[in-house]
Parts: C-alpha cells; structure tokens; sequence
C-alpha cells in the first residue's frame, strides 16, 4: 500500500472516531475549545449541559448529530426542542450545513423541515417536544435542546426512556436554567451526583457567555440594562435561581431609598407625575402611589395614600383630589376586581388612567418592570416602613412550565402592586383629552 493510501486512510479512520477532524474538513466549522470538548465526548452515554446564553451549544449538537448520522449507516437520531419553531431552527442549521458542501450534499436523500434522510440510510428528526410525537420514532441518539422550558416534562421522559433502553442509546439535554424544577435540573442533578463514579453520565458548565468569542464586554452591558438582574443571571452565567424567594431583597430596597424621596401633600405645578391605584379586595386596602417624573429620568414617590372599607364612589373621590393636587399625566389601576363601571368614574376625572386586568402575564410584565427600574437606580423611595415592608413580602415561584408566578405575601401587596402599576404608567403614558377612548390592557 503507497503513502499516499495510508495517510488517506489514516485520515478517514480519524474522521470515523474524531468530529472535530470531520468537520473542520468537511464543513470548516471551527469549534471553539468548550465546543470541541463536547464533541470529542460524543461517545459518552448520557451528557447534560448547563450553558449560557450564545455559548454556541445548540450549533454544536446540529454539526454532531450530522456527523453521527453521515459515519454510521441507519442511524435514527432524534433532536426535540421546547416548539416547534425551535425546532425549525435546530434543522434550519443543519439543512445549512449540508448546502454548503456538496460531497455532503450528495449523501441526503430527503429533508423537509423536520427530518433529513441520508443515502446510507440514516436519519436526522427535529420535533417540539411532543410526547405523543416522540413516542412514534425509536432512536439511536436523542438530544434536547433547552430542556428547561419544555412543557410536560414528565410524559416527555416516559417517552423517552424505552427508546434509550432499547438501543443502549446516547442522551444529551443542554438547556439555560431556569429554576430549580423539571426536567434538566433533575437530569442536572443526577449527573453531578454520579459522574465521579459513572464514566458514561457527564455534566458540562458552558457559562458565562464569556466563553464564546463573540460576546463583547458592550454587548453583556446592553443586556445588562435590559433585563432585571434575575433574567441576566439565568441568560448570561447560568445559575439556577431558588424556586420560591422574595422578589425584591432588602438590599435591593434599601440601595433605592433616599432622602430626596420625601412625601408631600401637594405636587409642584412645574412638574408632572404618574399615578399607581392597586383596589382594595376583599380585606385588602386600596392603595394610591404618585410618583414625580424627573428631569433626570428618574422617578421619586411623592404621595402615598391608603384606605380600607370605602365604597368605591368615596374612594374615586379621594383619588379625584389627589389627581387635582398633582399634574398628573398618566397613570394605571387594577381593575381585575372592581369591574369596568368603576373604571370608567375613575376615567372621568382622570383620562389619562389606563386600566389592567390582571393575569399571570401582565403581573410579571409589570413587576419586573419595577424591579429592572430598580435595579438600575431610577426610583427614590422614602423611608414609609409599610411600604418597605410590602415590597420586601411578595414572593414569587418558578412554575413548572417555567414561568415566574407571584405568591401570596406575608402581609397585604398593595403597595407593593401600586407602586408597580405607577411605574407601569411611565410606559404606557400619553395625553388623554376628555372623551377620550378608554384603554383596558390585558395584554
């Protein structure tokens, strides 16, 4: 046998048994260190991987799993994501990859969005995560991608399980944290329980974002300023945040006191302010915030006002001469409880108040508002020891789902929620004139 033909096959065994090699060859993707020791662990039965956010995992998996199917005939993998978009996505990159060589090209048989069949027999399936889906296909290799927000993560697994029983098959699950809960923080869990003693279960730490060349220290700011500091660790270091907490820490709290911050009866005529009404429910009380808008862009509680046991035409009254007693230029109230009826008395001497119904979604949106306002030191609080209080009680959950839901507090919310609400009208603010079309937000 010449050199020529032992170096050729020298090379092609490498190929076989090395990814990296394959595809720096046959696709010219250069893996970044963390990237290639992932693929040089393909053999390794169960992997689960905790990353950041653009660390490049998701890009890696879609070259490996075109790699495996290309070395070994009638290899069935399957790549199940938390949508169907996301799963569009995961096939959009390989069907990427194959277009971009045309030896590789030329050994698919078929692809749609959702499945590539190769010559050899091999095949390649992208699928929401879909219990009844998956229990359709058997499986040589399965991976998932973003496991944390799969819904429906018990069904997933027992669809799972007996396909990787039946084929001593490999199992890898990547996935940003999100909570303490599901799916792959178990699957997280059990791998760091047993990998020191289990060479075919292994748990990576892909984070922070930093790990990836293409994350800049401007861009990590930008978000940084974009997201409340819980969004930004779970996206950018990864770290799993406890289910239940307080949503806003005293530390958090005390940083946003001032003594600027102090209350008054009347406003300034020079200056305009928002307004926050949380209504009274129940044993509740109704509770009225006002908060100054600053040349500075930054807002100052200047009013706070609570009631309990007031019919609801003594308590529009009450706000009708705090609205007169400050410019106030936007405003929002919960109307979940109170009906349409008194928002619309609310609305003839106030226009500019816009009324929410309160959901799941809604709440989140307008606390987290709050808290990124917060965060970044655009609220001056006083010194009102019910309102620390308030806001230091609410606590909230990561859903199994995956969403933040809000829990009851240890004393009433309604400051709490008054002064989210104030915060809230910053955003959807806009003259009203008399007459004009109410808004309701439900989002």
């Amino acid at each position: 046998m010449s050199t020529s033909n032992i170096k050729w096959n020298a090379k092609r065994l490498l190929e076989l048994l090395d990814p990296v090699t394959w595809l720096q060859t046959h696709t010219e993707f250069n893996a970044w260190p963390h990237e290639v020791a992932l693929l040089r662990d393909w053999d390794i039965q169960t992997r689960i991987i905790r990353k950041s956010r653009q660390v490049g995992v998701t890009t890696t998996i879609a070259h490996e799993a075109l790699w495996k199917a290309v070395r070994k005939p009638w290899t069935r993998i399957l790549i199940v994501s938390p949508s169907l978009r996301q799963s569009m996505m995961v096939m959009e990159i390989i069907q990427a990859i194959c277009g971009s060589n045309q030896r590789i090209a030329a050994k698919v048989l078929r692809k749609s969005s959702s499945v590539i069949q190769i010559a050899n027999g091999s095949s390649i399936v992208a699928t929401p995560n879909n219990p009844d889906r998956i229990r359709g296909y058997t499986a040589d290799d399965i991976y998932l991608d973003e496991a944390a927000h799969f819904l429906n993560d018990e069904p997933v697994m027992r669809a799972i399980k007996p396909m990787l029983s039946a084929t001593q098959g490999h199992f890898t699950v990547t996935s940003t944290p999100f909570g303490k809960r599901g799916l792959f923080w178990d699957q997280y869990m059990l791998a760091v329980n047993r990998q020191t003693h289990d060479h075919n279960i292994k748990a990576y730490e892909f984070h922070p974002s930093t790990l990836s060349p293409l994350i800049t220290p401007a861009y990590l700011q930008e978000e940084r300023r974009n997201l409340t500091e819980i969004e930004y660790k779970q996206e950018y270091e990864a770290l799993f945040i406890e289910e239940a907490d307080v949503y806003l820490t005293m530390e958090l709290i005390q940083s946003c006191i001032s003594a600027d911050a102090e209350p008054k009866t009347e406003g300034d005529p020079t200056k305009t302010y928002l307004i926050g009404i949380d209504f009274a429910k129940k044993k509740d009380e109704t509770v009225v915030i006002v908060l100054e808008q600053r040349a500075d862009k930054k807002l100052i509680v200047r009013h706070i006002d609570a009631w309990s046991q007031m019919d609801y035409t003594e308590q529009i009254a009450r706000i009708g001469e705090i609205c007169k007693k400050f410019r106030i230029t936007g405003g929002a109230a919960d109307q979940t409880g109170v009906g349409e009826a008194v928002l619309e008395d609310l609305r003839k001497i106030a226009p500019c108040i816009t009324g929410i119904i309160f959901n799941q979604k809604t709440k989140f949106e307008i606390a987290s508002t709050l808290r990124l306002m917060m965060e970044h030191k655009r609220i001056l609080l006083p010194d009102h020891k019910r309102l620390i209080l308030q806001l230091n009680s609410v606590g909230y959950q990561v859903s199994r789902p995956g969403n933040i839901l809000f829990q009851p507090s240890r004393e009433h919310d309604d400051h709490f929620w008054a002064l989210a609400l104030a915060v809230h009208a910053l955003r959807i603010q806009s003259p009203y004139g008399p007459g004009s079309k109410p808004q309701i937000r439900s989002f």
